[in-house]
């Protein structure tokens, strides 16, 4: 039987080597000592005894061994061999008792080369064993700038708590990514339970996956991550098998959108969408009456940001009057949010809004529970196809604004208060230093953070003897908010002279009468391909606009006036180049035309800007929660 089973072993060895060979690929087992020469002078941690996934066991240490074997660890020496005499004991022991003694291996790189042991590996591999026990020491490069190395140590941090190392992903983010899925900010090492039970729930759910159509063209850890992300942590424990299938087919557009690895599909325009078909209108005829509900974070006596949106709920509502009933929930951060969707699915709820990023993961698992109501999040750059985001550019504004303030400012130094540092808003930024520019190509803009902890925003303008400061985007006039839009300071005396806004009720009424006639559709098959729609509209579709104040000589005003419509019907462009950042390198050539993309993905500031982009562990802490959902840099302080 020992030397059946040795023969049928190596037929597979033999194979291999010969398909190996016609590929011009090596055939035999890599050797670490010939893949890493100076694998001595790194640094050792020893693992100690610890169950290693097989097909992680990669190749050997030693170029001894090497050619004993084929690539994938089966036998290739001749059958009469003292080598198969043990290779085939070897075998029969394992059918009759297993294989219990560890080997010997090192890791580098989380892969796992074999010291002592080669033909334990090798008939665990024959007999199709998913794991094998192995005394393991860590070999560390230094770190680098190289993808692979790079990602290696965000392995280390995610392998620090949880020791786990089955799980396998060849891209910056995302372990640090599963880590805070799995552990929110609670960091302390996982004890052998957890282990055992995280290893027990992966498992069952690779298993269910394997069945997916979808399991060739994906890896089970990119889709299991991005299970996570939907359904959070608790149901991969508490899913049964049934449930889990049932989970994945309901989000076969994400897991396609991690396949193909989609960019958001940016609507930058009302137009953007197909016309609507003749057929489209048979098929799906206008709803007669259209219930939406939005969802807010806070409410709008304390939130400027909830007070426009509630307005633009009630324009958007009287506009459409009869065909849309709205309704509003507040402070959903501390309400049950699941509670809340179902209740309004059992109204028969068409459509929910959630207005800020921060609702985003609990909005995204309510997309994947109750996949006949339409859901949106008010945010961008988010690929996940289940539900669209939206926000506006609001950085065409800003560039009007910019104008007003170089032509005003009695000063070389112009203020400008950002408050979080996410997608969108360095081209906000930027689009306003350019409007400085164009009309005051020697002021500066100073710029600062409301969210960075201790900032004292005020008193750095002082010094620098700013009066010409672009605050908070803001219609609303109380004593609370003074500070908005673009104010010139006059001794005391605060002067609001112009501001930058949104219309949420103009993109709220078009979009709820897309899906009143039937439009909304149109982009369905795009959703349902694995691509994220999200809306990103602008000047031209009336979705932001800048107040002039009477304080603006009218000669500025007709400028504005005129950059207004030139923007909005694309003859201008804010960015058109040369631009140059902050280190004088040339960020955008002259001809060059920026995409939607590009701007919106901005994390550099143009050169006449003074100030930076602040690092996630500056901000404040409700500051670096929104960052890690919407961050434009998204890295964390370096973990010691």
């Amino acid at each position: 039987m020992a030397d059946q089973t040795y023969i049928q072993a190596r037929k597979l060895g033999l194979k291999e080597v010969k398909l190996r060979t016609a590929r011009h690929e090596d055939p035999f087992l890599p050797a670490l000592e010939e893949l890493l020469p100076h694998m001595n002078a790194l640094n050792e941690a020893e693992l100690g005894s610890i169950r290693i996934d097989i097909d992680q066991v990669v190749g050997t240490r030693n170029t001894a061994r090497r050619d004993a074997f084929s690539a994938s660890f089966f036998p290739l020496l001749e059958e009469g061999s003292e080598f198969a005499a043990k290779w085939g004991a070897l075998a029969a022991s394992h059918v009759k008792e297993g294989i219990h003694d560890p080997i010997t291996a090192v890791e580098y790189l989380n892969r796992f080369y074999v010291v002592e042991g080669h033909k334990r590996v090798s008939v665990l591999r024959f007999f199709g064993a998913a794991t094998v026990r192995a005394e393991v020491r860590r070999l560390i490069p230094p770190k680098s700038d190289e993808p692979e190395i790079a990602v290696y140590y965000e392995f280390l941090d995610f392998n620090r708590v949880t020791r786990v190392n089955y799980i396998l992903f060849d891209r910056l983010g995302a372990y640090p990514a599963m880590l805070a899925l799995l552990c929110g900010e609670d960091l302390t090492p996982w004890d052998e339970d957890r282990r055992r039970s995280f290893f027990s729930d992966v498992t069952r759910f690779r298993k269910v996956f394997a069945t997916s159509p979808l399991s060739d063209s994906l890896t089970q850890d990119e889709a299991l991550l991005r299970y996570l992300e939907i359904f959070g942590a608790s149901a991969l424990s508490d899913r049964t098998a049934a449930e889990l299938k049932n989970d994945l087919a309901v989000i076969v557009p994400e897991l396609k959108s991690v396949r193909n690895e989609s960019e958001p599909v940016l609507v930058t325009d009302p137009a953007d969408g197909q016309p609507r078909s003749i057929l489209s209108r048979i098929v799906h005829p206008s709803v007669k009456t259209l219930r939406a509900a939005f969802l807010h974070d806070k409410d709008p006596e304390r939130s400027y940001w909830t007070y426009a949106h509630e307005q633009g709920r009630i324009a958007a509502q009287e506009a459409l009057d009869g065909r849309v009933e709205t309704e509003s929930r507040f402070d959903m951060l501390e309400q049950d949010f699941d509670a809340a969707v179902r209740e309004l699915a059992e109204k028969g709820t068409d459509i929910v809004f959630s207005t800020t990023p921060r609702l985003l993961p609990a909005t995204l698992t309510a997309a994947a529970a109750y996949p006949n109501i339409k859901f949106l999040n008010c945010s961008l750059n988010v690929s996940h196809p289940i539900l669209r985001c939206y926000y506006v550019r609001m950085y065409e504004a800003k560039f009007l604004t910019g104008v007003i303030a170089g032509a005003m400012s009695e000063q070389s130094n112009i203020g400008y208060v950002c408050d979080y540092p996410i997608y969108s808003m360095p081209a906000s930024i930027n689009a306003f230093a350019l409007g400085v520019r164009m009309v005051n190509p020697r002021a500066r803009v100073l710029l600062e953070w409301s969210t960075v902890e201790g900032a004292d925003i005020d008193r750095h303008f002082a010094n620098y003897g700013v009066t010409a400061i672009s605050g908070q985007d803001s219609l609303i006039r109380d004593e609370r908010r003074l500070r908005t839009g673009l104010f010139l300071c006059r001794g005391d005396r605060q002067l609001n002279v112009a501001s930058s806004f949104w219309d949420w009720g103009t993109f709220y009424r078009k979009i709820l009468n897309s899906v009143l006639d039937g439009s909304w559709d149109e982009l369905n098959s795009t959703s349902e391909a694995g691509q994220t729609i999200n809306y990103w509209w602008g000047l031209s579709a009336g979705v932001v606009d800048v107040c002039v104040g009477e304080k603006v000589p009218p000669e500025t005003a007709r400028l504005i006036d005129l950059l207004r419509r030139s923007v909005a019907d694309g003859s201008f462009r804010p960015f058109d180049g040369p631009v140059f950042d902050q280190k004088g390198e040339l960020r955008i050539a002259e001809g060059e035309l920026l995409t939607p993309h590009q701007i919106l993905m901005m994390d550099w500031l143009v050169e006449n800007i003074d100030g930076e982009i602040p690092k996630p562990e500056q901000l404040t802490p409700p500051a670096r929660e929104l960052v890690k959902i919407q961050g434009i840099r998204k890295e964390t302080a370096e973990t010691v």
